[in-house]
């Protein structure tokens, strides 16, 4: 566990934070279909539902790949971390940080900074010799946070809508 003062700690995940984290995670997953809408929130709820929901969020605890932000008890942040299993052959290991949600009426103070640093020390003690993340191309906050944080742009994701073509 980080403590980056006397009211915040950040920590690995465990199965009594579940409670917490689920309903943290279906508004990181609102906030993630306004910046890559694909489709209106009754859409979402019927293509992800809750049981996926918690197995996906049960899984990530139980590997220890999930972290949270409190503030004075309150759960205000959370994020994910893993191996990145796109890279088969590479010399070094590459692990992922993804997910990097903290409540609107919590942001600006620090904590989503906190949180990246500590994944960064959570995939270094795994072996990481890398460590990547991604973000939304209208996420401007998020991605000057991490610029700040010294990562940089690597690789761009392009789309294109054709399911509406003949």
């Amino acid at each position: 566990m980080v403590t980056t003062s006397e009211s915040l700690s950040i920590s690995v995940a465990t199965p009594s934070d579940l409670q917490a984290i689920e309903p943290a995670w279906w508004r990181l997953l609102h906030h993630q279909q306004g910046l890559d809408y694909r489709g209106s929130e009754r859409e979402l709820k019927t293509q992800i539902n809750s049981e996926r929901v918690r197995r996906f969020l049960d899984s990530r605890v139980r590997q220890g790949r999930l972290l949270i932000a409190r503030f004075e008890g309150e759960l205000v942040g959370l994020c994910t971390f893993s191996p990145d299993g796109f890279i088969l052959d590479a010399p070094i290991q590459v692990w992922e940080i993804a997910d990097v949600w903290v409540e609107p009426h919590a942001r600006r103070r620090g904590f989503a900074t906190a949180m990246v640093r500590e994944c960064e020390h959570e995939c270094r003690m795994r072996g990481a010799d890398e460590v990547r993340l991604t973000v939304y191309a209208l996420n401007d906050e998020a991605l000057g946070l991490y610029q700040s944080l010294g990562y940089d742009v690597t690789s761009y994701t392009l789309s294109r809508n054709v399911g509406s073509e003949n």
